[in-house]
């Protein structure tokens, strides 16, 4: 909707502005300058709008930025683990195993 009265204010603005030769008085003038100065306001209050979207869809994606950075940095917490547990469990089993070949006298 906000882009509809931006384009609205856009041609009425331009219409006023690009008539030829001068204002037929000063009615016209003031007319026009009021169009021009509405759309100035219209635009300025559309790059606003869209300048706080901008910014709001960059935080939204830095923090899933950031949520997606921390569920990686679990995941290789949890991975590194789980790594540690295998080594030590296979150290384990190769000890138990040396422990009892020499019991086996072997």
């Amino acid at each position: 909707m906000k882009f509809e009265i931006v384009a609205l204010a856009m041609l009425i603005a331009t219409s006023c502005v690009n008539g030829s030769g001068r204002f037929d008085d000063q009615y016209d003038f003031d007319n026009c300058k009021r169009y021009v100065e509405s759309f100035k306001s219209e635009i300025e209050s559309f790059v606003d709008c869209k300048r706080r979207e901008i910014n709001e869809a960059s935080d939204e994606a830095e923090q899933a930025a950031e949520e997606a950075r921390s569920k990686a940095t679990e995941a290789q917490d949890v991975a590194s683990k789980a790594k540690n547990e295998v080594e030590r469990l296979s150290s384990d089993y190769s000890q138990a195993v040396n422990d009892f070949n020499t019991r086996a006298g072997n």
